[in-house]
C-alpha cells in the first residue's frame, strides 16, 4: 500500500473512530436528564392548556347558537370525557418510558452528561423557568401572522363552494 493510501484509511480510521465508540446513554443518565429539564412537570403543565383548548374549540364551535340546558350539559359531559382522555394520554406513567426510549436512541453518553450540566446550571434553570412564556409569546406570533393567511384561504373557499 502506498503512503498516500495509509494516511488516508488512518485518518478516516481516526474520523469515524469517535462515533463508532460513542458511549450508549445510561438509563441513570436519562433520568437524571428529565429530573433536570423538569419534564414531568413540564408535562403536567401542558395539560390545562391543551383542555383549555378543547374548551375554547368547543367556545367557538357553539357561538351565536341557542343551546338549551340539556344540550349545554351534554357538551359539557363530552369535553370532560375529552378532557379524562387526554389527561390519560398524557399521563407521565405513559410518557416516561416514551421519553426515555426517545433520549437513548437519540443521544449518547457524553450528549448526557452536557446537556444534565447545561440544565443544572443558573442558565439551564432560567431557560426552563421562560421556556412556558417563551412558548406562550411565539404561539402569539405565529398566530398573528397566520390569520391574515387563514382569512385569505377562508374567502377562498367560501368563493369556491358559493361558486359552485
Amino acid at each position: 500500500m502506498t503512503l498516500y493510501l495509509r494516511t488516508l484509511s488512518l485518518a478516516l480510521l481516526l474520523l469515524l473512530a469517535p462515533s463508532a465508540f460513542a458511549q450508549q446513554p445510561t438509563q441513570e443518565q436519562v433520568g437524571r436528564l428529565l429530573e433536570v429539564m423538569r419534564a414531568q412537570q413540564t408535562l403536567e403543565a401542558i395539560l390545562p392548556q391543551v383542555q383549555a383548548s378543547q374548551q375554547q374549540m368547543v367556545a367557538q364551535a357553539t357561538a351565536g347558537q341557542q343551546l338549551d340546558a340539556a344540550e349545554r350539559e351534554r357538551i359539557e359531559r363530552i369535553v370532560a370525557r375529552g378532557n379524562a382522555t387526554i389527561a390519560q394520554a398524557l399521563a407521565w406513567e405513559k410518557l416516561e418510558p416514551v421519553y426515555r426510549d426517545i433520549y437513548m436512541a437519540t443521544f449518547t453518553g457524553e450528549d448526557m452528561d452536557a446537556m444534565i450540566s447545561f440544565y443544572e446550571s443558573q442558565a439551564g434553570q432560567n431557560l426552563l423557568d421562560k421556556m412556558p412564556q417563551l412558548m406562550q409569546n411565539t404561539m402569539q406570533a405565529v398566530q398573528q401572522m397566520l390569520m391574515p393567511v387563514l382569512a385569505e384561504l377562508e374567502q377562498d373557499l367560501a368563493a369556491e363552494v358559493g361558486g359552485q
